[in-house]
C-alpha cells in the first residue's frame, strides 16, 4: 500500500526573505550597503526627531516607530532589487516571457507549448487567453513578424472577432522588457468574461496541430527560469 504523500509545509516569511537575499546578494554589490543605509539612516532620523520633540515618551515612541519603518523600507528595497536582478538574469532566455506571464495570478492563462517557433531564426511565440482577448508573446524580434502574421490569421479563423495582441518581448527599441511585461498584458481593455475565456481557450486547445515539431535534441523550454521562484514559492 502506497504511503500518502505529506503536504508540503508552507515556508515562513523570514525564510523567503533569507532566500531572496542569498539569491540576489552575489549579483548585486549595492544590496547590503543599501539595506544598512536604510536601516541605520531610518532609525537615526526618528531617534533625532524624538530628541528634538523632547520627553522620554517621545524618544521611546519615535525610536520604536523608526525601527519598524526602517525594517519595512529595507524589505521593500530588497524586494525591488530581487525582482530587478531576477528579470535581468532572465533577459534573453527562451521562454522567459512565458515564465513572467504565467506569474499573473488572475484573469490570464498561458499555454506551456509555443504556438509557433523557428529554431534557425531563434524565434518563439507563446499564446495566452485572458480578459483582454488573446496575447501572443513574441521572442526573437523582427525575424518573427511573418510567424506573427500567420499565427494571427489562423487564430482569427478559429475564433473570429476575438482581439489578438502581439507583444514583442526583448530589449530592442519597440519591444517590451520582462519587468514591464505583466503591465503590458494587463493594460488591454476587457474583451472577454470568464465564460468566454474558457470557451476560447478550449477552442484553441481542441483544434490541435498548433504545436510545432521539435528538432532532435532541442528543447527551447528547457532553459526556462523557475517560475515558482518568481512567485515566491
Amino acid at each position: 500500500m502506497a504511503k500518502d504523500k505529506q503536504p508540503q509545509k508552507k515556508q515562513r516569511w523570514y525564510t523567503l526573505i533569507a532566500q531572496a537575499y542569498k539569491v540576489t546578494a552575489p549579483h548585486d554589490k549595492w544590496l547590503l550597503p543599501g539595506i544598512l543605509a536604510i536601516v541605520i539612516g531610518g532609525i537615526a532620523a526618528f531617534v533625532i526627531a524624538g530628541l528634538l520633540i523632547g520627553g522620554v515618551f517621545a524618544i521611546v515612541y519615535m525610536s520604536i516607530f523608526g525601527v519598524l519603518t526602517a525594517i519595512l523600507g529595507a524589505l521593500f528595497f530588497l524586494t525591488r532589487r530581487f525582482e530587478s536582478n531576477a528579470y535581468a538574469r532572465m533577459e534573453g532566455q527562451t521562454g522567459a516571457s512565458l515564465a513572467v506571464a504565467q506569474a499573473i495570478r488572475n484573469g490570464w492563462e498561458f499555454s506551456e507549448d509555443p504556438v509557433s517557433m523557428d529554431p534557425r531564426a531563434g524565434t518563439v511565440i507563446f499564446q495566452g487567453v485572458g480578459k483582454g482577448g488573446i496575447v501572443l508573446l513574441v521572442e526573437g524580434g523582427p525575424a518573427a513578424r511573418k510567424q506573427v502574421t500567420a499565427t494571427q490569421r489562423r487564430i482569427e479563423k478559429l475564433v473570429p472577432g476575438i482581439p489578438v495582441h502581439p507583444i514583442y518581448v526583448g530589449t530592442r527599441e519597440g519591444e517590451v522588457r520582462l519587468n514591464k511585461l505583466q503591465k503590458a498584458i494587463r493594460r488591454h481593455k476587457k474583451a472577454l468574461n470568464k465564460n468566454d475565456r474558457a470557451t476560447v481557450a478550449a477552442r484553441l486547445k481542441a483544434i490541435g496541430g498548433t504545436k510545432p515539431p521539435m528538432p532532435k535534441g532541442i528543447d527551447p523550454l528547457r532553459a526556462r527560469p523557475d517560475r515558482k521562484g518568481m512567485r515566491g514559492r
